[in-house]
């Protein structure tokens, strides 16, 4: 019988077997022949097998970064591949879109096979396609496959409004539209902007019967996920009926805008208005809705409602007449249009710079112990450029920046805080939030101490959005920061850089204060609007407010278009300032979005808090709180005698309550009572006077600033 292996024997009685066969047969040939020993694990690790698969590097991509947003791209991407086989070389590298899918061939060889071997390939595959990929060697074995994630869109979403039939809606209709990204997209569509005929607003349902009726256009831009957006216009009619009409006058009549009285008289006129117009008798129906017209003139004072009410029944005379003016055109015109780009990764300047001619120090703290916000890079980045053009250091404090961070914390003491001017707390979220999962506070209790003592030598505060969820035990904290964030609403990833963000209307509340002196009194952004345990605006001194309506029922944000958001009952303080506990504070709390820190008119406000704070600069901050407090102070210590005492704190609790009913003629005269008060020598010391005397005529300046406002 033959010595030689049985595999060896069928290798030679099969010579017309398949190369793939061939090549099974003579491993197992090899590994026949070969001694026991050599198959130790000692000597494999010495030496690659001859059969062993090849190797493939990590795919890269091409654009490496995607180019639109939440890592999608918006375009064609080049996945480029490469692989190595120094025994048997590469035959080819093969990829597949999707885990069921077929491998395709990306590149390959001819015989004798290259020991590496590169190639790309387009991949255009719209959606999250998960792209596998392997080599094959030289000699038929594959290697395990690999997986990258490629998601592309470049379909822009798409809008329509249901509510508007063949261009027309009726005058009392709810306009929300429908809005999608064509599958398989990136979804979470945004509407970035929205017009009214031309007027920008935020992004609402639009209710018909605050629109005239005639020709109207809605316009918005929408983007996906993506960043792909097109914009919108809708031009539509809307038109009225008897119908109509009687609901928008119960509706009158619900609102208070008409007597009931009035209501049930007009209603009967329209009533016997429609019964003629039914019966085809157009000259009675004409007069009727005259005799309409004249009664809702005489029940009403000027402004909308006079003028809905109105105007549709001088409609309705033409349409009885067939008289009204031919329609405009309507339709909706799509134009394709720039969505947000992403924002690169920022990274700070330096741990601690030192620019030549910088005046003063400030530190930025953003150490986390809870949820992170993505600002935090950006917003570093951001205080060292301004530091270094409007000449002040800054040191950093935060670990997971590192090395753009101190090596070790500095609230150490008051006395080392004090080479700061100012500390900048930017969203250092803790686990002291009940919302969030119980963690450490932002600074333990040695790092609180030596922060309370630098604040109660003079030292300076500002705090950054998220400041305001962060040591939620400690009351002394919140009266610092000003309110405690409790949640806020949510909102669409095709915003672009924040996908808990919202448009909104802000209002500018003290023109006087040179943070917010360069803002109109109203003007829109997009952020994410927080809600607080408490209303502050008693405590503070409110330079910023959210416009709660223009966003309560915003179509950013889940159901609120039909389902309104519960939020701060209207009064919606978003900024503030406070002389507190003998330091500066400043609260901004906007500031989770990353492209606000690339937007000049939030850039100032930061700027000038950051300056105010630092005891750069002067700005009116006073508040009926620490006036009160110095009252009480004064009057405990003697330096104010009793009587005068009780009537200044009187007169600031009545100066308080005519603010917070916006009567600041009332708070102004009350104020100029306790001012002539610390006028009297007999109410006690020189110095207690000259400051109740200084703090009463801030308030005063605040409450005439309001007022010419």
């Amino acid at each position: 019988m033959s010595s030689q292996p049985p595999v060896a024997r069928t290798l030679r009685s099969h010579p017309g077997a398949g190369r793939e066969t061939r090549r099974r047969l003579l491993r197992c040939l090899v590994a026949a022949l070969l001694p026991a020993a050599s198959l130790s694990a000692g000597s494999l690790a010495v030496g690659t097998p001859a059969w062993a698969a090849p190797t493939s590097a990590p795919a890269v991509l091409s654009p490496t970064a995607p180019t639109g947003t939440n890592g999608w791209y918006r375009g064609p991407v080049t996945l480029n591949l490469s692989a190595t086989d120094a025994a048997n070389g590469v035959e080819r590298l093969e990829y597949r879109l999707g885990n069921s899918a077929p491998f395709q061939t990306a590149a390959s060889a001819a015989a004798p096979y290259p020991a590496s071997l590169t190639g790309s390939v387009q991949i255009t595959q719209q959606g999250t396609t998960a792209v596998g990929y392997r080599a094959i060697g030289g000699d038929g074995s594959a290697e395990a496959v690999r997986t990258i994630t490629i998601r592309i869109d470049t379909v822009a979403p798409v809008v329509s409004w249901p509510g508007i039939v063949n261009g027309r809606v009726g005058h009392t209709a709810t306009l929300i539209p429908t809005r999608t990204d064509p599958p398989p997209g990136s979804g979470g569509v945004f509407v970035h902007r929205m017009w009214i005929d031309g007027s920008e607003v935020t992004p609402l349902p639009v209710a018909t019967s605050t629109l005239a009726t005639g020709g109207h256009t809605i316009s918005l831009v929408a983007s996906d996920a993506a960043g792909n957006a097109a914009r919108f216009d809708q031009a539509f009619m809307v038109t009225t009926s008897f119908a109509d009409l009687d609901t928008l006058l119960t509706g009158s009549v619900t609102s208070g805008a008409i007597s009931a009285a009035a209501g049930d008289s007009l209603r009967a006129t329209l009533a016997e208005a429609a019964s003629l117009a039914d019966a085809g008798d157009a000259s009675e129906a004409v007069r009727a809705l005259n005799q309409f017209v004249a009664a809702a003139q005489r029940a009403t004072e000027p402004g909308a409602t006079r003028d809905t009410l109105v105007g549709d029944a001088r409609y309705l005379k033409q349409q009885v007449t067939d008289t009204l003016p031919e329609e405009p055109t309507t339709g909706m015109t799509v134009t394709p249009t720039a969505g947000p780009n992403p924002i690169p990764a920022a990274t700070p300047l330096a741990a601690s710079t030192n620019f030549p001619g910088a005046s003063f120090r400030v530190l930025y703290f953003s150490a986390t112990k809870g949820f992170r916000h993505d600002h935090i890079p950006d917003t570093a980045l951001l205080i060292g450029r301004l530091g270094e053009q409007y000449g002040f250091d800054v040191d950093i404090w935060d670990p997971r920046l590192a090395p753009a961070s101190l090596p070790s914390t500095p609230f150490t003491s008051a006395a080392d805080l004090a080479k700061y001017k100012t500390i900048i707390f930017s969203s250092p979220v803790d686990g002291t939030n009940p919302n969030s999962a119980p963690d450490a506070d932002a600074l333990n209790a040695s790092e609180l101490a030596a922060f309370q003592g630098y604040i109660r030598a003079g030292g300076g505060y500002l705090g950054l959005h998220g400041a305001s969820d962060a040591i939620h035990n400690v009351p002394w904290y919140r009266d610092l920061v000003g309110a405690w964030f409790t949640n806020h609403p949510g909102g669409q990833n095709g915003e672009g850089t924040c996908g808990s963000c919202i448009n909104v209307r802000v209002n500018t509340e003290d023109p006087g204060n040179p943070a917010v002196a360069h803002l109109p009194k109203t003007w829109l952004t997009i952020d994410e609007l927080y809600n607080f345990d408490h209303n502050p605006r008693a405590e503070v001194h409110t330079l910023l407010s959210l416009d709660e309506s223009s966003y309560q029922r915003s179509l950013n944000s889940g159901n609120a278009a039909t389902n309104p958001l519960r939020l701060m009952g209207g009064d919606h303080p978003i900024a503030w300032c406070q002389e507190y506990d003998g330091g500066r504070e400043f609260s901004l709390i906007l500031g989770h979005d990353r492209a606000q820190y690339y937007r000049d008119p939030f850039t100032r406000i930061l700027l000038s808090g950051i300056h105010w704070t630092a005891d750069q600069t002067e700005a009116n901050c006073s508040t009926f709180r620490q006036t009160r407090m110095l009252i009480s102070g004064d009057a405990a210590a003697g330096a104010l005698d009793a009587k005068s005492a009780a009537a200044a704190s009187a007169l600031l609790d009545d100066a308080q309550a005519a603010y917070l009913a916006l009567d600041h003629n009332a708070a102004t005269t009350s104020l100029n009572r306790i001012i002539a008060i610390a006028g009297d020598p007999a109410a006690g010391s020189e110095a207690a006077r000259a400051e109740l005397d200084r703090q009463a005529r801030q308030l005063r300046d605040w409450m005439l600033s309001l007022k010419s406002s």
